[in-house]
């Protein structure tokens, strides 16, 4: 049985002649791959980007005790387990769902509830338009995609805005828990400060300096349990900042996709390597069979 070999005459393998002996179809090729690419560039809808940097405040990593205790060791823009915080309450649903609703995102992507799964649709839609990650400075990046502009630009600050908010939000259930138990124990404090002031009246000589020493101590701490409690009372109330925007979005002037001109070069590249190969091979089937002629 004889080996069936396509072989190549040197003139074919020289790319050069190969070219020249080909350039029509070649400009042909590119040409209307180039045309095509770009008639198809402009059907496609353009998205615009709109981006927010920011860093977690030193007030997500900072832990207090009951007591209100804090590190004074806690740096200005937190740390990595603040800024892996941060993005978790970002990508939380508490975010979702507010700029569902605050931008009717079901209607602005087109998604009828008459469709079988909306919330999953539009679940898709959020992870493929908007984007949060870390940075290498351990910053955190927001990044917003849409048809529309300004929208996109809206999306990505009310996003860093929620996100504030809703630390705020955390912070303020936390104290109003710490207040009750703070509470607790400044009464249960004040109760044994009037037993040893009444056992005081009582008693006399060394054991009447025995108690008004134990007095001064538990006296001193009833005023420290009342101060932390002040301090839990005003963090129930007031707005602390959780995040530090360095750079707030602002609205794009260039598209952000499709890129026009990378993709004409890239279906214009593929176009012609596909053409290459295709003749290759024609050339290669046509000496087999001119060989077998022989």
């Amino acid at each position: 049985m004889k080996n069936i070999r396509a072989e190549f005459k040197p003139d074919s393998t020289d790319l050069v002649n190969f070219i020249i002996r080909h350039l029509g179809v070649f400009v042909i090729t590119g040409v209307a791959a180039a045309v095509l690419s770009a008639g198809i560039s402009l059907l496609i809808r353009p998205l615009y980007e709109s981006e927010v940097i920011l860093y977690p405040s030193s007030n997500i990593a900072e832990v207090r005790t009951l007591l209100g205790e804090a590190s004074s060791e806690a740096p200005l823009f937190g740390d990595d387990d603040a800024t892996e915080k941060l993005l978790q309450v970002i990508r939380s649903e508490q975010v979702r769902d507010y700029l569902k609703e605050k931008y009717n995102l079901a209607g602005h992507y087109e998604i009828k509830p008459s469709h079988k799964y909306p919330n999953t649709l539009i679940a898709e839609k959020m992870d493929k338009y908007i984007r949060s990650s870390k940075t290498t400075f351990g910053s955190v990046r927001i990044s917003v995609r849409d048809r529309d502009r300004e929208l996109a630009c809206a999306m990505a600050n009310d996003i860093a805005a929620r996100a504030d908010t809703i630390l705020n939000n955390l912070q303020r259930n936390a104290a109003s828990g710490m207040l009750t138990e703070l509470g607790r124990s400044y009464e249960m404090q004040l109760e044994l400060v009037r037993q040893y002031e009444d056992s005081l009246r009582l008693e006399g000589g060394s054991a009447a300096l025995r108690i008004y020493s134990t007095l001064e101590t538990e006296t001193e701490f009833l005023g420290l349990i009342r101060g932390r409690y002040l301090e839990a009372l005003a963090l129930s109330q007031q707005a602390m900042p959780y995040t530090l925007v360095v750079d707030r979005a602002e609205v794009a002037e260039k598209k952000a996709y499709p890129r026009r001109s990378i993709m004409v070069i890239v279906s214009t590249a593929s176009a012609l390597v596909l053409a290459a190969l295709m003749l290759f091979v024609a050339e290669g089937v046509k000496l087999h069979r001119s060989d077998d002629r022989h």
